[in-house]
């Protein structure tokens, strides 16, 4: 799945991830730990607290994440996980577990707090077999299951030793005066001279089979300072956002009709006498940034395809939907995160399970959050900004969404 490999690529190098912290609650405005297992954040009602080192979280949320099942004894204050193979028992306040019938000391007791049972989450991450990670820079911890590392195709010890290097990485002194992200420009409609480019450009690429994009590839480029640039959507929503440190972008040089990027890419680029851009004969626009608060209003699909209708036995379509309302709030029929080809910059997920949220649009960034607490942040534009088919047909992520002409497209900006 489109997805899958930034989100891993960011496992890999940036590990988001145990909590070993000094002893002492969290100080007064300092931000609450995220938890994710695997590329999945953990919706929390109560946040986790930092006893004594350990850090300590709602067994419910956890357990089912890690796949076990749960068990509450109210009269004798006792929790069980359990799965194929495994069953952990917690009883509060006891310094003892029991694993798999064998008692095993835990440095933290669980404990009851603002009404919920709260449990070690090293003990329970590393009794799994699972890989706990304290990534104290971004104060997220990340429970490494099995399942993940057979997805990577990498061992145990592998993934331990990237992140072993990840954390020494940190503890290096920072740079004083660290370098900002580009600032990015917005790019013009007509160039007088490849030497001018700057900003976000796109481009439709045709997909006839439905093989590669499921009928339309989008082509995207945008041009950096200091001749860099980051092909395709920025992994954390519009070009605002990239950060070439943690993006990937390459440098480029233009040499006659050829665009030669540092990772050997090569592209044939040109303008025409009109001065408008092509990159591998694909005809490119300008990505317009679009006024922050800007509210949708109706139901815009997404149509795909794979295999040629008709003709391929094997072949089929998909509709995908987002209904918008002007206060902020949405709700998709059969939309999966994977289609909107979007990092998940806040929780790492894959999936909702909820089909409802709520919604906001700055500078060329869409972030949906979820009922159940996923949030989505995703490239958005207008294909045609200003015209008479304004907001009619946009662009989230890879995919282009439209509206159909009974609908009213959009309520002023708020």
């Amino acid at each position: 799945m489109r997805w899958y490999r930034p989100i891993l690529v960011c496992m890999l190098f940036f590990a988001t991830l145990i909590a070993v912290h000094p002893d002492r609650t969290f100080a007064a405005g300092e931000r609450p730990v995220k938890v994710f297992v695997d590329t999945a954040e953990i919706a929390f009602q109560v946040q986790p607290l930092t006893i004594k080192g350990a850090t300590l979280v709602q067994f419910r949320p956890l357990f089912e994440a890690m796949g076990l099942e749960v068990d509450w004894d109210q009269t004798n204050q006792v929790v069980t996980g359990s799965k194929e193979g495994l069953t952990i028992v917690l009883r509060i306040d006891d310094t003892q577990a029991v694993v798999n019938g064998k008692q095993v000391p835990l440095s933290q007791s669980a404990q009851i707090a603002n009404g919920s049972t709260m449990v070690p989450l090293r003990f329970i991450g590393e009794s799994t077999g699972a890989i706990v990670h304290w990534d104290q820079v971004n104060r997220e911890i990340t429970v490494i299951t099995d399942r993940l590392l057979k997805q990577l195709g990498i061992t145990k010890e592998e993934m331990q030793k990237r992140l072993d290097e990840y954390t020494a990485k940190q503890q290096q002194p920072s740079n004083p005066s660290p370098a900002e992200p580009p600032q990015v420009q917005q790019p013009t409609a007509n160039l007088s001279d490849l030497k001018d480019l700057n900003g976000m450009y796109y481009g439709l690429r045709e997909d006839v089979g439905g093989y590669e994009c499921g009928g339309a590839c989008w082509d995207m480029y945008t041009f950096l300072p200091d001749r860099r640039i980051l092909v395709g959507p920025p992994p954390q929503g519009g070009p605002e956002t990239i950060d070439c440190k943690r993006d990937g972008c390459s440098n480029y040089t233009i040499s006659g009709d050829k665009l030669k990027l540092s990772n050997d890419e090569s592209h044939t680029i040109r303008l025409s006498d009109k001065g408008e851009l092509y990159i591998d004969d694909v005809s490119m626009s300008p990505v317009k940034p679009v006024a922050n608060g800007l509210k949708l209003k109706g139901t815009y699909e997404y149509i795909g395809f794979s295999g040629l209708i008709g003709v391929n036995a094997a072949s089929s379509s998909w509709t995908e939907s987002l209904t918008f309302s002007s206060d902020g709030t949405f709700e998709s029929t059969d939309l999966t995160l994977a289609s909107l080809d979007a990092t998940v910059s806040a929780t790492h997920s894959s999936e909702s399970k909820s089909d409802k949220g709520t919604y906001k649009i700055a500078g060329n960034t869409l972030v949906l959050t979820y009922a159940d607490g996923t949030v989505v942040h995703s490239l958005f534009f207008d294909h045609d900004p200003g015209g008479k088919d304004s907001l009619k047909n946009i662009q989230i992520g890879t995919n282009h969404f439209y509206i159909s002409d009974e609908e009213q497209p959009a309520d002023p900006v708020s």
